[in-house]
């Protein structure tokens, strides 16, 4: 991550906030701030390595098999 920060104004659920300052308080997190960075830092990763699973996965497919699998969808659509 950067150590550039931009300046964001969020609402959350107060049970997160909370839960964020439990961190902080227990000295899992050095601020709310980094705690609720380090979630989104984390969700991202998810995001990506899912993303790249998935293709990874959309390359095995078999072309022939999937054609006629959107074959067979689009006749039943159009019924």
């Amino acid at each position: 991550m950067s150590d550039r920060k931009s300046r964001l104004t969020i609402t959350v659920d107060s049970q997160l906030s909370e839960y964020a300052e439990h961190l902080v308080e227990s000295g899992q997190a050095a601020s709310v701030s980094a705690a609720f960075n380090d979630a989104m830092a984390e969700k991202a990763y998810r995001d990506r390595r899912r993303r790249s699973l998935w293709r990874a996965k959309a390359e095995q497919a078999d072309a022939g098999r999937v054609a006629r699998m959107m074959e067979h969808l689009d006749q039943q659509l159009s019924q």
